[in-house]
This record gives structure tokens, sequence and C-alpha cells, in this order.
């Protein structure tokens, strides 16, 4: 015989485990990263680069390349990008994001930035 507690420990958890299964990926609930600008995508390197959630050698070598473009630090993409705002197809801030979904996005970013060089 099941004890009651244990019943309903064992509901919860597959209450749980099928939720996970219905969620839609990750990556749905960011923007399109292809649609960010360069200097968004410079300042939102040193966004990640500033919280660890990017390599700082990786991170740090591209951002020097992107930043060299004539007065990229002075934009307003950039200066978004620095306080972790996403300006693509939709708006999005990192720092509000849950941990696991600001290193995917910092990741994304990342390879974004190497296109743009």
């Amino acid at each position: 015989m099941i004890r009651p507690a244990l019943a309903l420990a064992l509901t919860c958890a597959a209450s749980a485990a099928d939720a996970q299964m219905s969620a839609p990926p990750i990556t749905s609930a960011l923007p399109n990263m292809s649609t960010i600008s360069p200097g968004n995508a410079a300042g939102l390197l040193q966004y990640c680069i500033s919280k660890n959630l990017v390599s700082s050698t990786s991170g740090a070598l591209v951002l020097d390349d992107l930043t060299r473009k004539h007065g990229m630090t002075k934009t307003h993409e950039f200066t978004a990008g620095a306080s972790g705002h996403i300006l693509g197809d939709k708006r999005f801030s990192i720092g509000s994001a849950p941990g696991f979904l600001q290193s995917q996005a910092c990741d994304l970013v990342l390879t974004q930035a190497k296109r743009s060089l």
C-alpha cells in the first residue's frame, strides 16, 4: 500500500515532468539574434562578460574587434546592450531572465557578434 504522502509526491513529480515536456524550447523565449545590430551585439557582449555569462577570453577578443568601429560605443544600441537589453525582433532583458536563459542568450549574442565582424 502506498502512503498518501508518497502518492502525492509521485503525482507532483509526474506533473512537473509533464509540464517540462510540454514547455516551449528555451530559445523560443529569446529574440532572433540575427536581427540585432552590431552595436547592440557589442554592448550585450560587454554586459555578458561583466556578469560572467560568457567567457571573457573569447568574448573580449570579439568585443575589441566590434568596438574598433568608429563611434559604436556612443550609440543607443550599444548603451541598451551594455545594460542587458536586446533590441531584436522583440525586446528582451537578459538581467530579468532566469539564469539558464541568461547564459543561453549570451552564448547566442557571442555567436552573432562573431558573425558581425
